[in-house]
């Protein structure tokens, strides 16, 4: 988003500024004359010597040539350190009508490319000017030479070992004004373009390898950030200078070669990823070729041979396999990113070649490197891709998300319904509960009076104003069922006085003494639920001896033993058989409501004489008891 429209702009500016480069004059009728210097070697200390050292002009044998002049470099060269060197010297006409022009007079010159060992300019027998200071970098940096006043001829003196050659391209001479714009002009895809690269490519490397990091399972971004970092590795080669460092520069060449090796395998690695193309074979021969053309170029083997052509050529051939294998792919299953890299590696192919033979000078080295021009086409292909894949799982995770809510609004409707069918469930249940619980009130407490009453009845014992009486405790009884649910907590010597009071008149109509032994203080607290338990396990006990035992005496104890409290009722009646007594609701209703107490209910009898009913709770309210009491609330 920031580069394109950047790039897009400068481009488009330097489009539309005029060239200066028309108003030079190109210089014609130059001759050369190669000066033998022996077998010495060109490096810092021994080239500052070489520049400045005049020639022997007697010597000197012109040949006409025309510019650009260059001798081609051979696919392999021996290169050792004692091979033949030479100086290749033009002489430079200066056009009579160059004179007079601006700037004072000041005349200029400016070359497209000088390749070879550091150039220096003379001019009537004496060092005008010299390039010491930056000589490694110069095939990529135009000449420019400030011509002396007066001057009609210079002389351009270029060193270089002979098995490698040297190239030097048109001229122009002109006014120096002219000469200055034109040279920066020059200079925005001599150097510019390539810094602007390296720039660029390692913001996107930081870029990439934080994505990478955060994201390790995805390969893609690794790969785009390693191929940034190649390429700007490779772009340094245009514009880095190490002059001054001679065993650096051995080393720094050997990596910008090695850079292109790299640069082309990780790019097609990046390629296969992007588009899910599994060759693993062919990748693993391609790593192979980069690590073994890196390690059979280090300068540690001191081949003493130069085989740059021979090096690319190895990698123009890697280029054509993997864009082979990607275009089979491509046209089996196009898509717009694979097309679009299969395009950029093309792209960046044939400027890569083009490179190389401007750069071994087999073809005119007036042209600009366009080595960096082909970066540029990867740099926006693979972020194009980048930006394709990325939108895609953007759409992606957004459709699944929608599919998400509609599967969550869906368990919602499921849920709503579910919760409203358990609701019904959990009102019905509690209904039944109330109901049970109702039924075992109305059997235990209203039940047992009646059956007593209609008992006493049967045996004709009451008289009308009895009766009347014995229906009001009925009345109250029913009165004290539906009440008993809505009372707070009440003492259990409460609760038994209630009981008492209750059921006295009861039995002594139905000719039952009732003896009462309750300590007076138990100091047990029961919630609602609690008391009406106890009442109705009494009341049931208590209506079973009048139904059925045929008793004269009811003893009820109340008494507390061993942190518990223990409420008994026996009687001197008749007595059961345990194991005979048929089931009915009483008998376990009782024992429900001892177990919803926290407590335990005991019944027996001593021989045919008598029965026992024995009630323990404990000091405290169990638990159970609440949970019991939550369970039966609506």
């Amino acid at each position: 988003m920031v580069a394109l429209p950047m790039a897009v702009f400068s481009w488009w500016t330097y489009l539309q500024a005029p060239s200066r480069l028309a108003e030079l004059k190109r210089v014609e009728g130059v001759s050369v004359w190669q000066e033998p210097l022996g077998n010495r070697i060109i490096d810092q200390a021994s080239i500052r010597e070489i520049v400045r050292t005049p020639p022997n002009w007697q010597q000197a044998q012109w040949t006409p040539v025309d510019l650009p002049n260059f001798i081609e470099l051979r696919h392999s060269v021996e290169l050792p350190p004692e091979s033949p060197k030479l100086r290749a010297w033009f002489r430079i006409p200066i056009p009579v009508d160059a004179e007079g022009s601006r700037s004072n007079g000041r005349q200029g010159l400016l070359g497209f490319r000088v390749q070879g060992g550091a150039w220096s300019v003379w001019a009537d027998g004496k060092l005008i000017q010299a390039n010491l200071s930056d000589w490694r970098i110069q095939w990529n940096v135009p000449l420019r030479i400030t011509v002396p006043l007066g001057a009609r001829e210079v002389f351009l003196a270029v060193p270089y070992a002979e098995p490698l050659g040297y190239s030097v391209g048109s001229i122009f001479v002109g006014p120096m004004d002219v000469i200055d714009s034109a040279w920066q002009e020059r200079n925005v895809l001599y150097l510019d373009l390539p810094r602007f690269m390296s720039v660029m490519a390692l913001l996107l490397m930081v870029v990439s390898l934080h994505l990478a990091w955060s994201r390790p399972k995805d390969r893609m971004f690794a790969l785009l950030g390693f191929n940034a970092l190649i390429w700007s590795i490779t772009c340094l080669q245009f514009s880095f200078d190490v002059t001054g460092l001679d065993s650096l520069w051995v080393w720094f060449g050997s990596a910008m070669d090695s850079s292109i090796n790299w640069m082309v395998i990780l790019g097609f690695i990046f390629a296969f990823e992007l588009e899910s193309l599994r060759v693993p074979r062919l990748t693993a021969a391609m790593l192979l070729y980069a690590v073994v053309g890196t390690l059979v170029t280090l300068p540690i083997w001191n081949w003493q041979k130069s085989a740059l052509i021979a090096q690319q050529y190895g990698n123009i051939g890697v280029m054509v396999l993997g864009l082979v294998v990607l275009g089979w792919h491509v046209i089996r299953r196009p898509r717009r990113e694979g097309v679009v890299i299969f395009l950029a590696l093309s792209t960046h192919l044939g400027l890569g070649a083009h490179t190389l033979l401007n750069l071994t000078n087999q073809t005119n080295p007036d042209s600009f490197y366009s080595f960096s021009i082909g970066v540029v086409a990867l740099y926006f292909a693979f972020m194009y891709a980048v930006g394709r894949r990325t939108v895609a799982a953007l759409n992606s995770t957004e459709r699944h998300e929608g599919e998400l809510k509609n599967r969550l609004a869906e368990q919602e409707i499921r849920l709503s319904e579910q919760h409203v069918r358990l609701q019904q469930l959990e009102v019905a249940r509690r209904l039944n509960t109330q109901r049970d619980n109702i039924m075992q009130d109305l059997h235990d407490r209203l039940g047992s009076n009646l059956t007593s009453a209609l008992l006493q009845a049967r045996k004709g014992v009451l008289s009308p104003e009895e009766t009347v009486l014995l229906l009001q405790d009925l009345a109250d009884e029913l009165r004290h069922v539906g009440e008993s649910a809505s009372q707070e907590q009440r003492s259990l010597n409460e609760l038994l006085a209630e009981l008492r009071q209750r059921v006295q008149n009861r039995l002594a109509h139905g000719g039952i003494y009732l003896v009462w032994d309750v300590t007076p203080a138990l100091g047990l607290q029961l919630n609602a639920q609690a008391a009406q338990h106890v009442l109705a396990m009494l009341s049931e006990a208590i209506a079973n001896v009048i139904k059925h035992a045929e008793a004269n005496q009811i003893r009820l104890e109340a008494k507390r033993t061993g942190g518990e409290i223990a409420i008994t009722i026996t009687d001197n009646g008749n007595g059961f058989d345990a194991e005979s007594v048929e089931p009915g609701r009483g008998l376990p209703g009782m024992r429900h409501r001892a177990v919803a107490l926290g407590g335990a209910l005991q019944m027996g009898t001593a021989g045919l004489r008598g029965t026992a009913w024995r009630l323990t709770l404990p000091e405290s309210e169990s638990e159970s008891e609440s949970e019991s009491e939550s369970e039966s609330r609506p």
